[in-house]
């Protein structure tokens, strides 16, 4: 924020009077002032109407903010969330957050920045009068340096092309990193169905033989298991960009990562160290473990064919001096360290490696080329983390992620599964089920037989509907498939509810939950289930579900 700026008199305004006016001239004749120099921009002085034109004719959002209420705002702030100019003067700026966590995060970032660099900045969110969101980068400092009390100029910029921009370019580096995923994938996939395969060849010859039959189908249920973990990390790649978060451990995170990323090299020797009770984390499993699959790639590609790629977990605390070039809030991290004997980078490029089509790769060069670093730093700034590296030509590179730590100390276990039927959870109740495959109708008319329960089979959303109508006053439950023909899942969920507003329903799906399918979910009395699933499962989530009382 330039001298200007912080010129601006806000003690005649109160928050909503108006336009902006002039301020006393016992304060400043002169908004800029210095010697007049027709050769330096620096030097113009601009009268209070002349700064006035310039801030009001700015693409950019500029505000006056005092304890969080809004006074004078230009017309583009006005444009960019879809009010009336002066509307929202004399109003908390709460009303333009999606969240009150959101808010107080936004705020909380502000204030740390102006307190140590005189300048906050942050990326966030804000909500239109329509009800829409967009992307922004707001810029805060002090109206008067040094009296936080007669409030603060906001800058607020639209980023929303920028972003766009961002998930393309990710999409982009998905696909470089792809190459990697699928070599460890495919070979993976092969070994899974060689093992399904023999245990089916020795269940045909040990069919008159009970224990030996049992070990080898225990033996597939781990096989199906291991490849139902696979398919979800392709999907995860597949969602370009939408967050799914839970609690994880990010020492499993990595060690995933390193089952895909090591079978892929050949002279290079990864060493491991993980601190062991390391903070859990709350995050996107796919996104995170693109993080360091994209940092492993990028150090085996700084080295030339041998090398050591040293990888560490570590908990941390940041203090309020952090020292840290940035507004980072204190409180407790998880630091994943990535380090590498490569090539190494100058101070210059450095300074580069993180902005979005930046590269150090000419045309063929396979070395050095900065794989998907922009990537990772997107992902780990939108998880409220941060990155840094450390890096000298010649010598090497250390790029270290810091993440905060989540709240919840422990990971809720299912409980354990049982393949006794005598002991699942059963019912009398008459359950329609929706699916266009009809395999998964032969499985899942059989899981819900053995349970005890009526099924009633529809192969899409319009036939679902139709037997909703004929047998509404006897089912209890409807099992629905988001993906299918004629009519899909959140269609005919919506034509049932019509219908019966209290129906009770389980979403399934092979493909990832999206925001449509979260709204539903987040109503409270339905329930999901992932493919493949098994019937201990099934007969899990029925229950819960039925059990639970309508809102």
């Amino acid at each position: 924020m330039t001298q200007g700026y912080h010129k601006i008199s806000a003690e005649n305004n109160l928050p909503g009077s108006g336009p902006l006016s002039a301020p006393d001239k016992s304060d400043s004749d002169k908004i800029v002032s210095g010697q007049t120099s027709p050769a330096s921009f620096d030097t113009v002085e601009l009268s209070f109407e002349q700064l006035k034109v310039v801030l009001e004719s700015s693409p950019a959002g500029f505000g006056v903010v005092t304890d969080r209420v809004l006074g004078w705002a230009n017309e583009s702030f006005y444009e960019m969330l879809g009010y009336e100019v002066g509307s929202l003067g004399g109003k908390n700026v709460r009303i333009l957050y999606p969240t009150q966590r959101e808010y107080e995060r936004v705020g909380k970032l502000l204030a740390l920045g102006m307190e140590k660099y005189d300048v906050g900045m942050v990326e966030t969110r804000l909500s239109r009068k329509d009800g829409t969101v967009f992307d922004c980068r707001i810029r805060a400092s002090l109206l008067y340096p040094g009296d936080p009390e007669k409030g603060k100029v906001v800058v607020v910029t639209d980023i929303s092309e920028l972003k766009s921009l961002q998930i393309q370019l990710q999409q982009a580096q998905k696909m470089e990193a792809i190459g990697v995923l699928a070599g460890g994938i495919s070979h993976d996939f092969n070994n899974i169905l060689m093992g399904i395969q023999g245990h089916l060849s020795l269940m045909q010859i040990d069919m008159t033989a009970v224990e030996k039959m049992a070990s080898h189908t225990r033996q597939i249920k781990k096989l199906v298991d291991t490849a139902a973990e696979l398919t979800g990390r392709l999907l995860g790649f597949a969602r370009g960009g939408k967050y799914q978060i839970a609690i994880l451990d990010a020492n499993q995170v990595v060690k995933m990562a390193l089952g895909i990323f090591t079978p892929s090299l050949k002279n290079i020797i990864v060493h491991e160290s993980f601190e062991e009770k390391l903070h859990l984390v709350d995050g996107d499993h796919s996104q995170l473990e693109q993080v360091c699959l994209n940092l492993l790639i990028n150090a085996s590609q700084a080295m030339m064919d041998t090398g050591d790629i040293f990888i560490s977990t570590q908990n941390i605390f940041i203090t309020e001096d952090h020292g840290y070039p940035f507004a980072v809030l204190p409180g407790r991290y998880i630091k994943l360290s990535i380090k590498d004997t490569g090539i190494g980078m100058d101070t210059k490029i450095q300074k580069k490696i993180f902005d979005p089509f930046f590269s150090t790769k000419g045309i063929g060069d396979k070395k050095g080329r900065g794989l998907g670093l922009s990537t990772v730093f997107g992902i780990v700034k939108n998880h409220g983390g941060f990155i840094t590296v450390r890096s000298k030509k010649g010598k090497g590179s250390e790029f270290m992620v810091f993440l905060p730590a989540s709240n919840e100390v422990d990971i809720k276990d299912l409980p354990e599964e049982t393949s006794s039927l005598d002991q699942m959870l059963k019912g009398s109740e008459t359950v329609l089920l929706v699916d266009d495959e009809q395999e998964i109708l032969n499985v899942g008319k059989n899981f819900l037989e053995k349970l005890g329960y009526t099924p009633l089979i529809a192969q899409n959303g319009l036939e679902a509907v139709e037997m909703f109508k004929a047998h509404k006053d006897q089912i209890s439950l409807v099992v629905l498939d988001l993906i299918m023909p004629v009519m899909d899942g959140k269609q005919a969920f919506a034509h049932i509810k019509a219908i019966k507003n209290d129906t009770k329903f389980i979403m399934t799906t092979g493909y990832t939950v999206d925001e449509k399918l979260e709204d539903i979910l987040h109503q409270g009395y339905h329930g999901f289930i992932q493919k493949p699933f098994s019937l201990h499962e099934f007969s899990r989530v029925i229950r819960t579900i039925l059990d639970k009382r309508n809102p």
